[in-house]
């Protein structure tokens, strides 16, 4: 059995961005800096989550592709054997 890993391709300052919001929100002293985060945080949220999606779902496109072209070249007649 094989697994494979895939890794999305988000940017890193994407993922800073949500740890120092984190952060932030963890320091946070008065309800009202909390309330003026949370909304940063979810955004960054968002958006990480829309670049993974779209990372991904290239890769699937990808993965698609390569095994179409794979299956098309198994079913080449070997020219070893014809010849």
């Amino acid at each position: 059995m094989v697994f494979v890993r895939y890794l999305t391709n988000v940017p890193a300052d994407t993922a800073m961005r949500l740890q120092q919001l984190c952060r932030e929100v963890l320091a946070a002293k008065t309800s009202a800096d909390t309330e003026r985060i949370i909304p940063e945080l979810r955004a960054a949220l968002e958006e990480h989550i829309r670049l993974a999606k779209d990372s991904l779902g290239a890769q699937a496109s990808a993965i698609a592709l390569l095994d179409e072209l794979a299956s098309r070249d198994s079913q080449k007649p070997d020219p070893k054997i014809a010849a």
